[in-house]
């Protein structure tokens, strides 16, 4: 009994620690794989994504990271690859001749600053205001119907393994208040967003990074209904950015979910998606 993650960031990105300090201390967590996901190069400088110069390099490390500690936990080769209309998707020949074990799809631009910076909805909170009064004049709602129509674009012609933070548009609202995320224009948004993830066959990332930080979930538990509804495939991942946060707030995650009726997530098994047996203390792969 042990657990998985599948989306984390080393320091090629803008995580903390080398891939091997992931690896070991999944390792120590008794865990029964982890995947190295890395911010994707984007063709613009940011300080979160990694170089592209750089992305050989990763590539090789982790097939070398991999073949090492076979036999004592499963390591799998990602990224993290952002859907910029024009610019970059998991469609992009960069990623595809990555061969990559799998794709996590996450939108983070959705907007550009009057200097002409790409702004991302999860940027830091003062970035954050001022990008939404560049890119959209201040309207939360546009900003938000925008994020999850790039969402559905990505899953129309770019469709990854994992869609990341699926909601993230609402990480600043807990302290600015911007929008209720009852409204029924916003749940139509979600609720749209999920069907296409059904339609497509994506798993649906229940994302804890900032569970601790300040309760988020992405998406958050209001939506859990409508995924097992949907009878969307779920795992749990932490989006660690340092090796200590490699499972944080699996345990609490886990019985939220099994609370709201789940039995399963799906899990990286010899190269196939599976479903796996959902337990409080982890995933029964055995």
């Amino acid at each position: 009994m042990g657990w998985t993650n599948y989306h984390g960031h080393c320091d090629y990105c803008d995580g903390q620690g080398k891939i091997e300090d992931y690896i070991l201390k999944a390792i120590e967590l008794k865990m029964d794989a982890i995947g190295i996901s890395s911010h994707a190069p984007v063709p613009f400088w940011t300080d979160w994504n990694m170089q592209a110069e750089n992305l050989p390099a990763y590539l090789r490390e982790v097939e070398e990271l991999k073949a090492k500690y076979e036999g004592r936990i499963a390591v799998y080769k990602s990224l993290e690859v952002d859907y910029i209309p024009q610019l970059i998707s998991a469609k992009h020949d960069l990623i595809k001749n990555a061969e990559l074990d799998y794709v996590v799809g996450s939108v983070h631009f959705i907007g550009q600053m009057n200097d002409g910076t790409h702004w991302a909805a999860d940027a830091p909170l003062d970035e954050f205001k001022q990008g939404l009064q560049e890119s959209f004049d201040g309207d939360i709602k546009q900003a938000a119907i925008r994020y999850y129509e790039l969402q559905r674009e990505m899953l129309e012609c770019a469709t990854p393994d994992i869609i990341g933070h699926m909601d993230k548009i609402k990480m600043h609202n807990v302290r600015l208040n911007l929008f209720d995320e009852n409204a029924q224009w916003y749940i139509d948004e979600v609720h749209r967003t999920l069907e296409l993830i059904k339609e497509k066959g994506v798993i649906v990332e229940i994302n804890t990074k900032a569970y601790f930080r300040d309760g988020h979930l992405f998406p958050g538990p209001e939506h859990f209904a409508k995924i097992k509804e949907l009878n969307i495939p779920i795992t749990i991942n932490s989006d660690a950015h340092h090796p200590d946060k490699l499972l944080n707030g699996f345990d609490e995650v886990a019985q939220l979910l099994l609370e709201a009726g789940f039995t399963h997530t799906t899990e990286l098994i010899d190269g196939e998606w599976k479903a796996i047996e959902l337990c409080r203390e982890g995933i029964n792969v055995s």
